[in-house]
């Protein structure tokens, strides 16, 4: 990961909805972020201090741009032929 391109956030578990959602406060920020307790690859708890990693990923952000377009062509051709 290029750490020039990425963001890093630390945050504490202050509580787990319904044992399915986490709900994690930014430390040093005014928000909250909210995940599943699924997306977690180790146990979670409350209290427990987590680093949180946001990076660009251009290459999928490119796959969706062109599934858009294949899809808004899809569409049109429908239209076009009513």
């Amino acid at each position: 990961m290029n750490e020039k391109n990425s963001t890093q956030l630390l945050g504490v578990i202050d509580r787990i909805e319904d044992d399915k959602i986490v709900v994690i406060n930014i430390n040093d920020r005014n928000g909250s972020i909210y995940i599943k307790k699924s997306a977690f690859k180790f146990k979670v708890y409350e209290g427990m201090w987590v680093r949180i990693n946001f990076s660009p990923e251009p290459k999928k952000e490119e796959e969706m741009k062109l599934q858009i377009e294949q899809l808004q062509k899809k569409l049109l051709s429908r239209k076009n032929k009513k």
